[in-house]
């Protein structure tokens, strides 16, 4: 038998494909310990997005100098976007660091560039030279007008806990974006192992928060320690997670299991600015 924890947590999920405009979008927040399928959560719900709103643009934000986890969603369902000026390339882990090129990859001049380029029903793969410019874009999607969709990995890169100077006025003014995004038709998804890594005046705009085994419970949360403490694993058949939207919350399993793509070990890589060419 189903039980109602279960159900509301399908309510939940079902929340991240609705679109409502009176309702407006989510900001949610992955988090759990290494190696319990964060990124997973964000490929299946980039996955759903891009099944049930094809029209809809997402875009997607992948760590650089690590293996990119995106190429998991499959070849066709990506694009890699990418600053025009030769700072941003890809190297091969297989071929000890080896610059190749990879197909399909869009060059953009400005943020607006970007949205206007992207494709619809794919996850666009955005490079910027540095992670903080993810702010500028955000901030700069709230004026197209129509849903758009925002997934991060590891937000802990965009807007650290830990700031001063220009940086931590930045992330205080980003802080007011992220919480106008419900009002912008914007969803906006990201994970970080630990929620604490996070500038708090961020955090305390998330709407949804999604606990994976090992997730350290935050405050006015209901969900428990000890309930997430007694989360499922299990790497064959997707582990078990609680998710917390405004009071109410529920049980669910993210069944997904998205496997590395054989032969594709490529990150992207900043080339420095002294060693590119003019």
């Amino acid at each position: 038998m189903v039980s109602k924890a279960e159900i509301l947590g399908e309510q939940l999920i079902g929340r991240i494909t609705g679109r409502n405009p009176d309702y407006g979008g989510i900001l949610a927040q992955v988090t759990g310990a290494q190696g319990t399928a964060k990124t997973s959560v964000l490929l299946s719900f980039t996955k759903n997005t891009i099944k049930t709103n094809p029209n809809e643009k997402c875009f997607w934000r992948e760590q650089t100098n690590a293996p990119i986890q995106i190429f998991k969603l499959g070849l066709d369902n990506i694009t890699f976007m990418i600053p025009k000026g030769g700072r941003v390339i890809f190297r091969d882990r297989s071929s000890q660091l080896e610059h190749i090129k990879i197909d399909p990859v869009i060059e953009f001049t400005s943020l607006r560039d970007i949205y206007d380029l992207a494709e619809p029903g794919k996850a666009n793969v955005v490079f910027f030279e540095s992670p903080f410019t993810w702010m500028d874009f955000i901030e700069e999607l709230r004026e197209v007008g129509e849903w758009v969709n925002i997934f991060i990995d590891e937000m802990a890169d965009i807007a650290p806990a830990v700031s001063s100077g220009k940086l931590h006025k930045k992330i205080r003014d980003f802080s007011g974006t992220m919480g106008a995004v419900r009002r912008c038709m914007m969803n906006v998804f990201y994970n970080t192992q630990t929620a604490q890594d996070i500038d708090w005046r961020v955090r305390k705009k998330v709407m949804m928060r999604v606990f994976l085994p090992g997730a350290i419970q935050e405050k006015n949360c209901r969900v428990t320690q000890k309930a997430i403490d007694n989360l499922l694993r299990d790497p064959v058949n997707g582990n078990e997670a609680y998710i917390d939207m405004g009071g109410e919350f529920g049980i669910t399993k993210f069944a997904d299991i998205f496997k590395p793509v054989p032969g594709y070990h490529i990150e992207a890589h900043i080339v420095p600015k002294e060693m590119v060419s003019t």
